[in-house]
C-alpha cells in the first residue's frame, strides 16, 4: 500500500554490477552509475524516529561477521538458484513485514507460526518530510539490525504531503538528501539490500503520484542515482500498484512510468485479493493476465531482462471479497512456483491497522479480523 505503510497504503474505498548476476535466471543487473499500514499514507512506520517506541535511539550496529553478511547479501541471494514448480524451496526467498512493529521479533513470530524461517523481510522509511526520510531514519534498519537476511526498503520519492516537491526533485534539488540515504544503508551496514524506490506511484493516495510521467521519471533517476552514487550496492526495484492505473496517472497505463533499464533492477508489483477480488481460478488468471497484473507485468519484466518481484500480496476481507479467501492464497503459491526461476523474492503483507486491508494470518490479538481459513493454507503451503 502505497500513502498509508509507510506508504503504500492501499485505500480500500476504492480501491547490476554492469553486467547480470548469471547464476540463476535472476539477472540483478546492476547498472553502475558514478510499503495497508496504519499510518496515514499507507505505512506502519511511526511518523518520527522518537514518535514511537519502534524508534530505538541506539547507535549504528557493529557490522555483522562474514557469514551473517553472506545470508544478508541481497545479490549472492538472488543469485541461488530456484527450482520450477516449487516454492519457497530450498534457495526461494519469502517473507512477511513486521507487523505491528517493524522489528525482527515480528517478523519471526510471523515466521514461526507458518513453520518456515523468513529469507526476506519488507519494510519502511519515515517520510514526514526530506530529513526524516533521507538521513533521519536510521531507526528503520536498527529495528531490523539482527535480521539474518535480505532487507527491502520501500522508500518514497518525496515526503508524505510534498507531492510538490516532485519538480524540485526532478530538477536535482534534493540529489544531496538521496545521496545522504546512501550513504546511511551503507552506515547501518545494509548497503546490499533491495530500495523499493517510489512504490506505488499509480496508486491514488500516492504522496508521489505520477500525474506528470516526464517530471516523475526525472524524480526517480536523480534519486535512483545519487543513491548509487554513495551505494554503489544497492538495488532497485520499480515497483506498480496492481489492476489499474487512473487515467490521469502515467497515461491510464504504469509502464509509461518506467524510467528504463538502467535506473531499474527488478520489476515488482503489490498484488492484493481485493478490486478485483478473485472468486474464481478463472477470475484470478483473467486478473493476473490484464494490463496491470500479476503476470502481465511479469511478462514485462521479462522482456527488460529484469527478475520480478511481489513486495506486498494477501487477503483483504474488508474489500469487496466481504471476506477471507483461502483461495487466494493457493493461487498465489502455484503462481509463485510456476514463475520460481524469475521471481526474485515475495513478501505477505500483515496488515491489522484501521482502515487497513486487514491481511493478518497469525496474529490474534483484538485489533485483528481472523482469517483462519487463508492461515491454515499459507502455513500448509509456504512452510516447504
Amino acid at each position: 500500500m502505497a500513502e498509508g505503510r509507510g506508504h503504500g497504503r492501499r485505500s480500500l474505498v476504492v480501491a547490476a554490477f554492469a553486467t547480470l548476476v548469471a547464476l540463476t535466471g535472476l539477472a540483478v543487473g546492476v547498472a553502475t552509475t558514478a510499503t495497508h499500514r496504519s499510518t496515514p499514507d499507507g505505512e506502519p512506520a511511526p511518523s518520527s524516529p522518537a514518535a514511537a517506541s519502534n524508534a530505538p535511539s541506539g547507535a549504528v550496529a557493529s557490522p555483522p561477521a562474514a557469514t551473517v553478511r553472506d545470508r544478508r547479501s541481497a545479490r549472492q541471494l538472488l543469485a541461488m538458484p530456484r527450482t520450477v514448480g516449487s516454492w519457497p524451496g530450498a534457495n526461494g526467498l519469502s517473507g512477511v513485514n513486521g507487523d505491528p512493529r517493524f522489528d525482527t521479533a515480528h517478523v519471526t513470530a510471523f515466521c514461526t507460526a507458518r513453520g518456515r524461517a523468513c529469507r526476506v523481510t519488507q519494510t519502511y522509511t519515515d517520510r514526514t518530510s526530506w530529513e526524516s526520510m533521507t538521513r533521519g531514519t536510521g531507526w528503520t534498519f536498527e529495528l531490523l539490525a539482527d535480521f539474518d537476511g535480505m532487507l527491502v526498503i520501500s522508500q518514497g520519492l518525496v515526503p508524505k504531503g510534498a507531492s510538490e516537491d516532485l519538480p524540485s526533485c526532478a530538477r536535482g534539488e534534493h540529489d544531496a538528501d538521496w545521496r545522504a540515504f546512501g550513504t546511511l544503508m551503507r552506515d547501518h551496514y545494509r548497503g546490499d539490500s533491495v530500495v523499493r524506490l517510489g512504490w506505488e506511484f499509480n496508486e491514488k493516495t500516492s504522496p508521489w503520484l505520477a500525474t506528470d510521467p516526464k517530471t516523475w521519471i526525472a524524480c526517480y533517476r536523480r534519486a535512483a542515482d545519487n543513491i548509487r552514487a554513495t551505494n554503489p550496492d544497492v538495488l532497485l526495484e520499480w515497483t506498480i500498484n496492481a489492476h489499474s492505473t487512473p487515467a490521469g496517472v502515467c497515461g491510464g497505463l504504469s509502464t509509461n512510468c518506467y524510467p528504463g533499464d538502467a535506473y531499474v533492477d527488478i520489476v515488482g508489483i503489490d498484488n492484493y485479493d481485493h478490486y478485483p477480488w478473485s472468486p474464481t481460478k478463472a477470475a484470478f488468471d483473467r486478473a493476473a493476465a490484464a494490463p496491470e497484473g500479476l503476470t502481465w507485468l511479469y511478462d514485462f519484466a521479462r522482456a527488460h531482462g529484469k527478475p520480478f518481484a511481489v513486495g506486498e500480496w494477501g487477503v483483504v476481507p474488508t474489500a469487496d471479497a466481504g471476506r477471507e479467501n483461502p483461495d487466494f492464497i493457493t493461487w498465489m503459491h502455484e503462481w509463485f512456483a510456476a514463475h520460481a526461476a524469475h521471481l526474485a523474492y515475495e513478501a505477505y503483507f500483515s496488515d491489522c491497522g484501521a482502515g487497513g486491508v486487514q491481511s493478518s494470518l497469525f496474529r490474534t490479538d483484538a485489533a485483528c479480523r481472523r482469517n483462519p481459513g487463508s492461515a491454515a493454507r499459507y502455513a500448509a503451503l509456504f512452510r516447504t
